[in-house]
């Protein structure tokens, strides 16, 4: 039977092999999530000893105990990560479950930070965590896209994503035993720069804008699209009936296809803003295409044409310069802050839950005030949902003013002190509480305060009963108040 065990802080497996103790170190510290993450080595390990399909040449090839064992370790046969990781990418771009646009990334991604490194000719098989750790060393040194920067976390971690999903499916393959990226953790990123239009600068950019310019960054800031999708809309996907827009694609430089999620394909509310512009706008187009933004031959728009437009307004309204996504951020901020429902704030952005919106737009969300309880408490009072009426004593109690002076009230405390205490007094002294609460020293003649005689109310109602056989905490008895006396 094999087990997790550390020593000195590094996990390893140990289990009976041909008759001798065997012990292998797994390259993890000792801690909660790495023995978590270790549990399924173990489990796979146990079945194959079980079974006597146990490999350990193949599943230890650097392993110490090989020759004590009276193995030799083979050439390995794994392919190199190379040839696999091409390997893998155009198998899912021919089977379909990666796009065009996503397979270009990976080339991109796998071309320049992985073919280039050092592990490119290593076999699979001889790769561990410490490569991949040696590997993300060696990025975060390299320089980024502008000018003397460093590649940065969000980039990097795209690399490490991309070697987990090779080692994963060459792990199902038996190509190799583990997944050496599971044990490397992804760097820490920076939270996504959201800096939203605010209305006064919708209003000057807008002011710039004119004809179909005018109508795109209406409808990419006031219904929330997504560039691609708003160059894949077509005159049949806006529906001025029933005052919503469909999405239905979306266009990338390698053609049409579907949205980026299945929530994606959604039917965003138009406002009578993007309403009056999309009129408008099919009255430009006419018949010279079927989509509803074009150029001059009647061909669809390409993101560079619109990022081009969109930093030549931000210069003519002297704006500062953000990436045109903002108007998407822009979209969700202004709802938001409205105090419209975040549930149908993800549904008009096309995300599967509020765990987006929460994440990133917190802090434009509307605090609510008073108007959301009382309306609630109308809808209460609708269905015949009213508080019971008060009690007298109660409602004097809360429409009464203290009378007492700074002295009255620090007599009232040491009264109350002393109530408080009589759990421990014995059942022949009940009747100095009444005493101590009612009258107050200094009040005789006068109307005592209402605290005296709601403390008189109460000392006389405290109901000192004798000791049970189980005595409880306190040892003395129970003290409990009875009904008010008519």
């Amino acid at each position: 039977m094999a087990r997790l065990e550390s020593d000195h802080g590094r996990l390893l497996v140990s289990f009976q092999f041909r008759g001798k103790r065997c012990r292998e170190y797994v390259g993890l510290s000792d801690s909660r999530e790495n023995r978590r993450a270790t549990q399924k080595l173990l489990r796979e390990i146990e079945l194959e000893l079980a079974t006597g399909r146990f490999d350990y040449v193949s599943r230890f090839p650097q392993s110490g105990n090989l020759e004590r064992l009276g193995l030799t370790a083979s050439p390995s046969a794994a392919p190199a990560l190379a040839e696999f990781g091409k390997q893998w990418i155009e198998e899912r771009r021919a089977a379909g479950r990666i796009t065009d646009a996503t397979a270009y990334d990976y080339e991109l991604l796998f071309g320049a930070h992985v073919l280039s490194s050092e592990i490119a000719n290593e076999p699979l098989d001889a790769i561990h965590d410490g490569h991949i750790n040696a590997l993300i060393g060696t990025l975060r040194s390299k320089p980024g896209v502008h000018k003397g920067s460093a590649l940065g976390p969000r980039r990097i971690n795209m690399v490490r994503g991309l070697l987990h999903a090779i080692f994963v499916t060459a792990q199902r393959r038996k190509v190799v035993s583990d997944n050496p990226v599971a044990y490397v953790e992804k760097l820490r990123e920076r939270k996504s720069a959201v800096d939203p239009l605010t209305l006064e600068e919708v209003r000057s950019l807008l002011s710039v804008a004119t004809g179909q310019e005018h109508a795109i960054f209406t409808v990419l800031i006031f219904a929330g699209l997504r560039p691609s999708e708003l160059l894949a809309l077509r005159r049949q996907d806006i529906s001025f009936e029933r005052g919503v827009i469909i999405v239905a694609r979306n266009l990338t430089r390698f053609g049409e296809g579907l949205p980026k999620t299945s929530y994606s394909e959604r039917e965003v509310d138009m406002l009578a803003l993007v309403r009056a512009v999309l009129t408008e706008q099919q009255v430009r187009v006419g018949l010279k295409s079927t989509s509803v933004f074009c150029d001059s031959g009647g061909l669809p728009l390409s993101l560079k044409e619109v990022r081009s437009a969109w930093f030549r307004l931000l210069r003519l309204a002297r704006l500062r310069e953000r990436p045109l996504y903002q108007c998407r951020h822009t979209h969700a901020t202004l709802l938001l802050s409205e105090g419209l429902n975040p549930l149908y704030v993800a549904h008009q952005m096309g995300h599967s839950t509020v765990a987006m919106i929460v994440r990133h737009y917190a802090r434009w969300t509307r605090k609510p005030d008073r108007s959301d309880a009382e309306r609630v408490e109308r809808s209460l009072a609708a269905a015949g949902l009213v508080p019971p009426k008060m009690p007298e004593i109660c409602q004097k109690v809360v429409d009464s003013k203290p009378t007492g002076g700074h002295d009255d009230r620090a007599k009232v405390r040491g009264i109350a002190r002393k109530i408080g205490n009589a759990e421990r007094w014995p059942s022949g002294r009940r009747h100095q509480i009444a005493n101590l609460a009612y009258p107050l020293p200094g009040t005789e003649g006068s109307n005592p305060s209402l605290s005296a005689k709601w403390l008189h109310f109460l000392a006389s109602s405290i109901v000192i009963k004798p000791p049970s056989k189980r005595p409880d905490r306190c040892g003395w008895g129970q003290v409990g108040v009875g009904s008010m006396k008519s």
